[in-house]
């Protein structure tokens, strides 16, 4: 099955977007930020539609939308982690919009917007690729700036904000990652099914290990073999892609709780 060109591309868009999302994963373990990459992952959907109605890419208008979504929440501060009223707000909006592009959209509505909710990595282009690897190359250079102090400001923010941390700058920085991993891992397992690359690698490194950078270490692994082997399921007995990937993970997920839980007794 590697002979062809579709599944070679496969390989290196999950590679690239599942890196990325054992990366990012973590930081939204740690901030408790679930709701908020939930949110985006929907008003990707928004983003989509738009970037087809107006002739564009698909990613191209995810990209734009969610970053928007994604500034506007961060400008919130302390507010999104206090308060996830503030994120509905924003959702709930996006949504209404999401609509009324879908409305307009829907004479293509079979195949374009179903391969936006559930993903198509077998069609992942040349050139997607390398869209993908300069997101991640640029998301992987703001994380090594500022990984360090976001990591304070998501245990402590207290202490943080003492210390004179930019803690709102942080706070955009973050979500502005976000927005553009969502967007990256659409391509992957749709808007809808997002949260298992963004959340579970992140769930499962935190219940297998202790340390910062082992945690990342683990959840890239847990994502990319997760895609991997996804990928090769798919293939050989022609099923969804993504939903392979989801159940995968969500089997891991639940044999390292249920290992958890039987080592406290």
């Amino acid at each position: 099955m590697w002979a062809y060109d579709f599944m070679q591309n496969a390989v290196l868009a999950g590679i690239i977007v599942a890196t990325i999302c054992g990366v990012v994963s973590v930081f939204v373990v740690i901030r408790r930020s679930a709701f908020a990459a939930h949110a985006l992952s929907h008003m990707s959907l928004t983003g989509a539609t738009l970037g087809m109605l107006l002739g564009f890419s698909a990613i191209s208008g995810q990209l734009f939308v969610n970053l928007i979504a994604a500034l506007t929440m961060g400008f919130l501060g302390d507010k999104i982690k206090k308060n996830d009223l503030a994120i509905g707000v924003v959702l709930t909006f996006v949504l209404g919009l999401g609509a009324y592009f879908l409305f307009l959209f829907q004479n293509n509505y079979s195949g374009g917007v179903l391969n936006i909710l559930f993903g198509n990595i077998l069609a992942v282009s040349k050139e997607q690729i390398y869209l993908l690897t300069g997101l991640s190359i640029g998301i992987l250079l703001i994380l090594t700036i500022c990984a360090r102090p976001l990591l304070f400001a998501s245990i402590d923010p207290t202490l943080a904000e003492a210390k004179n941390l930019p803690i709102r700058f942080l706070s955009i920085v973050f979500f502005c990652i976000i927005a553009v991993t969502v967007s990256m891992a659409c391509q992957i397992v749709g808007a809808l099914l997002i949260f298992v690359l963004l959340i579970i690698p992140g769930a499962i490194a935190g219940l297998w290990c202790d340390g910062f950078y082992k945690t990342i270490l683990v959840s890239v692994l847990v994502a990319n073999i997760s895609v991997f082997i996804s990928l090769c399921i798919a293939y050989q007995f022609n099923l969804p892609t993504s939903f392979c990937i989801t159940t995968l993970m969500s089997l891991i997920y639940a044999i390292s709780h249920i290992k958890n839980q039987v080592l406290k007794l």
